[in-house]
């Protein structure tokens, strides 16, 4: 039996010859045998004498390599994954007790500028950034931050340094520390600078439309509801998902804010629609000079004092809030300087669906308190029950329907198939298509199997690929050159992507909204296009403990708070949000449970907590009063997402094909209704 020829021309060991097998390329192995293999067929392709020769791997090729050599790579997170994308943050002078540098940091204080300086030609490491004041040289950004920080310097943004604090003397070394921050290359004018930075034709529509939406005319319901915004009427507008709802606010916000200065609220259910709705508008409307917030339980750090500040003085055109968040800071939203003008509700229906929580049930009273001159709702879920609570919670006066049927989507009904490989290497065929995963490690997994299945025209796409692979991940999808995207929700939203055939929506969602918006992707240019379910019963359990991880539980709350106490030494515990989850091992508790209990026991009054000299830091509060944790707002948005998925599972999991196509491809309203008024 002829043996295999050896492309890499690994040489084997005499063991490899007796029954023993060499254990499988590593993926970067993978990655560079395959483009050695181009220019070895180029090199061994002799026919009739003559050497024919091949062309060497395009520049996609060897990206598309390269990306997938990468992919475990970008999987691993430690303390430092996130420094990369921070504006703002502190840490300690590593090397200061070297080379007679002691004597240089006794003179420092507080305040003093610091300079960082790139040292790429350093024997040591390529990514070295030393700390200077003036001539003379402190010592070193620690390796970690600087290996994730010295691209963002090499592509241009630069990085300032004040010393935060002098630490030890007597019988201790003299320590560092400083406080580091950002200035992007590319970035948009600080918040506090936006507005006296717009330009005299900010507010141009045609600029902005573009920005929003391109070169594609607006649909007929999207001119009907700008056209009776233009009368200052009170609206409710129906439109079926992927009609452009958001264009709907984005574009008056817009035009308002820079035009006349006027501001606008955004409600939102949920924290991760929140989230969403804020990457996209920030990224369209970037360099127009808005300055968009987002008001939710899950920020803090520098943003969250961004939002304080901009509370404190009005300094900010567009806020997107989740109700729960408005209605806990309602002192803050009342103040004279942050009243807005325009109010949006985003997904109406849950004044109608989500009478059960508290911010809801309260969400008209606080819009009439606001004092709104216009108020704007949304959603694509309006029968004839909440279509009329809707217009009454909001004094609604007027509305647009649009009736339009998706007719082009259809959804395959694949849940609980056994074998999901097999069926998307049969079913996607030479037309664009998004997998859309729960997970990071799935998105990575899946991708490389079906490369190896269908070929080289597969990338992935999260949100842990950095950003300038992202854009090129997209740039590749559009043109073609990729036909199979597998990705996490990160992928999509604010991408214009007309003619996507199919999209397999290979685990279970979390809400409806990312339900319609995922499967809504597909067949936006009028074209047939699918929508494959291939997610399972089994999903659900999966989905419920990711849940129970980031909205922790009353008793899940209670049993941190019991630990954390404990693990106080001095005033305050000075430990990582995963090492505390390590040592008080209580059941499905990671970092992230850690970090959400911190931001409600902060918000409750329990605890500080925040970012000093030696890093972060929770200080515990005595309290002479018991207090109900339920009624902040993080605690709160995590049970609305909580509730959220429970009811999504019933028509997820149990609803036919054609009920959920009926979800995606057509608004619901109610009947005998004129469709304008």
């Amino acid at each position: 039996m002829p043996t295999k020829p050896n492309p890499s021309n690994r040489p084997r060991p005499p063991s490899a010859t007796k029954g023993r097998r060499l254990p499988p390329p590593t993926a970067s192995e993978a990655a560079l045998e395959r483009l050695l293999a181009h220019f070895e067929d180029a090199e061994n392709d002799v026919g009739d004498g003559t050497e024919t020769e091949k062309p060497a791997p395009s520049d996609d090729a060897v990206f598309l390599a390269e990306l997938f050599s990468k992919r475990e790579a970008f999987l691993v997170r430690d303390r430092f994954a996130s420094i990369g994308e921070a504006d703002d943050f502190y840490t300690k002078v590593v090397g200061v007790s070297f080379e007679g540098r002691q004597g240089l940091v006794t003179g420092l204080a507080p305040g003093d500028p610091l300079e960082l300086v790139r040292e790429p030609e350093n024997p040591h490491d390529p990514n070295t950034l030393a700390v200077r004041y003036g001539r003379f040289q402190l010592g070193y950004v620690r390796r970690e931050i600087a290996r994730r920080i010295s691209p963002n310097v090499d592509g241009g943004d630069r990085y300032s340094a004040v010393v935060g604090s002098i630490t030890g003397g007597g019988e201790r070394n003299i320590g560092v520390n400083i406080r580091v921050r950002r200035t992007r290359a590319n970035a948009p004018e600080p918040l506090a600078a936006r507005a006296g930075a717009r330009s005299a034709g900010a507010a141009d529509t045609g600029a902005l439309l573009r920005a929003l939406i391109g070169e594609r005319p607006l649909r007929e319901a999207q001119a009907s509801v700008l056209a009776r915004l233009a009368t200052g009427a009170n609206l409710l507008a129906v439109l079926g998902t992927g009609r452009g709802k958001s264009l709907c606010f984005q574009l008056p916000a817009a035009e308002r804010a820079l035009a006349r200065g006027e501001k606008t609220i955004v409600f939102y259910p949920l924290r991760a629609l929140t989230n969403d709705q804020y990457e996209a508008m920030t990224r369209r409307l970037d360099g127009f000079g808005l300055r968009v917030l987002r008001a939710n339980g899950a920020i803090d750090g520098g943003e969250r004092a961004e939002l304080d500040a901009a509370l404190d003085d009005g300094s900010w055109d567009v806020i997107l809030s989740t109700p729960e968040f408005a209605t806990y800071h309602r002192d803050a939203f009342l103040r004279a300087c942050n009243r807005p003008a325009f109010v949006v509700v985003d997904e109406a229906h849950h004044i109608f669906e989500s009478n059960h929580r508290a911010a809801y049930g309260t969400l008209g009273t606080l819009v009439r308190e606001l004092g709104a001159r216009q108020v704007l709702a949304l959603t694509a879920t309006a029968n004839a029950e909440a279509f009329a609570a809707i217009r009454r919670a909001l004094a609604i006066e007027s509305w647009v329907i649009d009736p339009t049927i998706r007719e082009n989507l259809h959804v395959f009904d694949a849940r609980n198939t056994t074998d999901k490989n097999a069926y998307l290497a049969r079913e996607l065929g030479e037309g664009k298509a998004i997998v859309y995963c729960n997970s990071r490690a799935e998105v990575a997994k899946l991708a490389e199997r079906l490369r190896a299945r269908i070929g080289d025209s597969v990338a992935f796409y999260h949100a842990g690929v950095p950003g300038p692979e992202r854009l090129r991940v997209e740039d590749l999808f559009r043109r073609g050159v990729v036909r199979t995207i597998v990705a996490t929700s990160a992928f999509g939203e604010g991408i214009d992507l007309p003619d996507v055939r199919n999209v397999v929506l290979y685990h279970l969602n979390f809400d409806f909204t990312e339900f319609n918006q995922m499967a809504g992707r597909a067949g936006r240019d009028g074209e047939p296009a699918r929508i494959h379910l291939l997610y399972g019963d089994s999903d659900r359990r999966i989905n419920d403990f990711i849940i129970a991880r980031s909205a922790p539980s009353l008793e899940v709350l209670r049993e941190l708070y019991r630990g954390m106490r404990r693990l106080v030494t001095t005033d305050v515990l000075r430990m990582t949000h995963e090492d505390v989850a390590r040592t008080l091992e209580l059941d499905m508790i990671d970092g992230s449970t850690v970090a959400a209990a911190v931001r409600i026991f902060a918000e409750a009054g329990l605890a500080d907590a925040g970012v000093d000299d030696d890093g972060r830091f929770v200080r515990f509060v005595d309290v002479a009063e018991k207090v109900d944790l339920t009624k902040t707002a993080r605690f709160a948005e995590g049970q609305a997402e909580r509730d959220a998925f429970e009811r999504f599972c019933g028509l997820a999991l149990g609803a036919d094909a054609k009920t959920l196509e009926q979800i995606v491809n057509r608004p619901i309203y109610p009947d005998r209704i004129a469709l304008e008024a």
